[in-house]
């Protein structure tokens, strides 16, 4: 069973690695990363062990999303009460416990306090001030927050601790300390010396000096694809980590990060006998996906289908969805004609689709149109014969229907293009008025799979109902409607029950 879309594999290894890592997390606002950084946190089982050090108010809507940061003081509470419970905890201090090398923190804190660093505009808490009737005291830092994330990870030793620093500009603007400077403080004492794991957000996209000083760097981006939202994931480096796939098409579906795996389905070795979908209402049959059903509100009877298929979409997700139309149409007695892609043969098709089905159901229900030379007789007893000199004497659909005598309404109609021009050429759309005509009067479902390099493509798009548009996007497949017009999904089968079920995530 595949992993469930979550945070990238390369970086969930990258943190578990032994040592200390940090990790910078750039993008422009709204992209994620401060989901990204909570969830890391989650996914890494470090809920208990991290520090999520926020210049920003806390929000109620990341403590639904994040239960855990409501049990961490650090977030729930304002940093001056924290500091002062922290202070109570250290007179508890046993003697030789562990303690974090506070070297570069020290110096940094020395040159702030000689003027040399830092921002003289910057009230510092402690120097007398009265919230909620209580007067808080400074405590004697001069960076209070940097403070405790060394004291978290002191009383977290031996173990490692994550810190999350969200964000590293605003605690450089917070403080008037360049930003490379906290990080290469924070970077020395507690990554390379103290073993902790660091993520710091960076509100910017380009290049900056930061990139070099983490030992790595993921980008987040909100892009345009066809006029619809897209979110990509670039790993742009992870030190001493491998990298498999650097770009991962992610979505921010109910507040969490989905990144998509580039890998296609695992298909079990025994196919599992085929469920059928039934019908959605009167005149409306079903994709035979469930998910597809909701998309287009399922095939109501005469509908013409554009499926647009790129070529570099791997085959399993079109044998994917290839197989819920033909299974569900014939487990169900209707009768289905089938034009495989690349010239295959019905013995081809019955091997890939009859495992699927109930004994008998194939043969009686499933026809497959063969290029043959003209007169042959040769194809196998589900052959309906292509001879390619016309295209509608060829598909003629009474002679489907004679050859389907078993079979109930409505049929489908499947037909690949590129086989369709291969055999007839480029205007094959133009010569089938009958065969479509003859689909649609008798309430039928036609579908035609067409790709970018097919000449029917537009025509048949403007034809159509319905037009779904399946493309490899960064490894990732995606789905969307022309007709009707959606937003981008993530495409994925699932195998679970031995049959391909369709997994459609939405890019939000």
């Amino acid at each position: 069973m595949a992993k469930e879309a979550g945070i990238p594999e390369e970086l969930i290894q990258f943190f578990r690695a032994e040592g200390g890592h940090s990790l910078i997390a750039k993008g422009q606002a709204g992209t994620g990363k401060t989901t990204f950084a909570l969830q890391l946190a989650e996914e890494l089982g470090e809920g208990a062990r991290s520090y999520y050090m926020s210049i920003r108010v806390s929000d109620q809507s990341l403590f639904r999303q994040f239960p855990w940061l409501k049990e961490k003081r650090e977030v729930a509470q304002h940093f001056q009460r924290v500091v002062q419970a922290e202070s109570a905890a250290k007179e508890d201090e046993k003697p030789g416990a562990l303690k974090v090398d506070r070297t570069e923190l020290q110096k940094l804190e020395g040159r702030v306090e000689m003027g040399q660093e830092g921002d003289e505009v910057y009230q510092k808490v402690g120097e007398g001030e009265v919230q909620s009737d209580s007067l808080i005291f400074d405590l004697g830092s001069d960076l209070p927050e940097i403070d405790l994330a060394y004291d978290e990870v002191e009383r977290n030793l031996p173990h490692s601790t994550l810190v999350l620093v969200d964000s590293i500009d605003g605690l450089s603007e917070r403080y008037g300390i360049v930003a490379s400077k906290l990080v290469n403080t924070l970077q020395k004492d507690l990554v390379e010396k103290g073993n902790a794991n660091v993520v710091y957000v960076l509100e910017t996209t380009g290049d900056t000096r930061l990139d070099y000083l983490g030992d790595g760097v993921v980008l987040f981006q909100s892009l345009e694809h066809m006029g619809r939202r897209l979110r990509v994931m670039t790993i742009e480096k992870l030190r001493g980590t491998e990298i498999r796939q650097h770009k991962y098409i992610y979505t921010l579906k109910d507040g969490r990060i989905r990144a998509f795996s580039s890998r296609p389905p695992v298909i079990p070795p025994k196919p599992g006998a085929w469920e059928p979908v039934p019908d959605l209402g009167r005149d409306i049959v079903s994709w035979g996906h469930t998910a597809l059903d909701e998309l287009t509100r399922g095939l109501r009877g005469g509908v013409l289908v554009a499926l647009e298929v790129d070529p570099d979409v791997p085959s399993a997700f079109v044998d994917g969805l290839r197989l819920g139309l033909i299974c569900n149409f014939a487990s169900l007695g209707r009768g289905v004609a089938f034009v495989p892609a690349q010239r295959g043969t019905s013995e081809n098709v019955r091997d890939w689709a009859g495992p699927y089905l109930p004994a008998g159901a194939f043969d009686q229900h499933v026809r497959v149109f063969e290029s043959s030379p003209l007169g042959s007789l040769e194809g196998g007893k589900n052959a309906l014969h292509m001879e390619g000199s016309n295209v509608d004497t060829d598909l003629k659909w009474s002679n489907v229907e004679y050859r389907l005598p078993g079979s109930k309404h409505p049929f489908l109609s499947f037909l690949a293009f590129d086989t369709l021009e291969s055999v007839y050429g480029d205007s094959v759309l133009e010569q089938m008025t009958g065969h479509l005509s003859s689909v649609r009067r008798g309430r039928d479902i036609f579908v035609g799979q067409v790709s970018p390099l097919t000449k029917s493509t537009p025509k048949l798009a403007n034809l159509a109902h319905v037009h779904l548009k399946v493309q490899n996007v960064n490894g990732s497949i995606l789905l969307f409607g022309q007709k009707p017009y959606t937003e981008l999904f993530n495409l994925f089968f699932s195998y679970d029950g031995g049959t391909p079920r369709t997994i459609l995530t939405p890019i939000v």
